[in-house]
């Protein structure tokens, strides 16, 4: 399979086998431009503007939403309720944390998670691949969040979002904070894995570019 990260929190996941994923599509106030992409289905964590923008996805997605089991296209997905800040979304609202399997590799997309993680949401997560993981605090969790919840769901594989670029309209952390210290490898254009990859690239955090032309996405 290959994953490109088309900015922010989204990500398009073509597996060898299977119907292809995008994470959290966003509207270009963001300053992010978002390439003409195709996807089978779309996850949106919440419905915020940055996070939901469906109709800008090529093609006729199903989308899934929301907390509870989803089965869409042959893939499983469990939505998990979670918040968008540490007051039981008072502030921001709730948030979705998705899980799902494509190519025997598991995934967990964490949304805008705002909090670290209850033992029974570690839990209901399980085993974790790949993890895709907000680190640019000020909406979100920041680096130290982040790093307490990788620790809580220690995935093979971390995959760093929602934080400040160039691009970025709006102030957050840099990912700078989230990686001083740590074995990464990148930045790539994109991340070609297979299942029996895991174990060579296990404990790593994988650094993944902004694309900047349509060809970076098409595969």
């Amino acid at each position: 399979m290959r994953i490109f990260w088309l900015g922010h929190s989204c990500f398009h996941i073509l597996p060898e086998d299977g119907p292809s994923v995008l994470t959290d599509p966003f509207d270009e106030a963001v300053g992010y431009r978002l390439p003409q992409v195709e996807a089978d289905i779309v996850t949106v964590s919440h419905n915020h503007h940055d996070h939901n923008n469906v109709a800008a996805v090529k093609g006729k997605p199903a989308v899934v939403r929301g907390p509870g089991q989803h089965s869409v296209l042959g893939v499983d997905f469990k939505g998990i309720e979670t918040y968008h800040d540490e007051a039981h979304g008072k502030l921001r609202g709730s948030n979705t944390i998705f899980c799902f399997q494509l190519d025997k590799i598991r995934f967990c997309h964490l949304g805008d998670l705002g909090h670290s993680l209850s033992e029974k949401e570690v839990s209901a997560i399980g085993s974790v691949d790949m993890l895709f993981i907000p680190v640019g605090g000020v909406y979100t969790i920041d680096s130290d969040g982040a790093h307490e919840v990788e620790n809580q769901l220690s995935p093979r594989i971390t995959l760093p979002m929602h934080y400040h670029t160039k691009a970025l309209t709006f102030y957050l952390d840099r990912v700078d904070g989230f990686i001083k210290d740590r074995d990464y490898e990148g930045p790539r254009e994109s991340l070609q894995l297979k299942k029996e990859d895991l174990q060579r690239l296990s404990k790593k955090i994988i650094l993944l570019e902004y694309p900047r032309t349509k060809k970076a996405v098409s595969g």
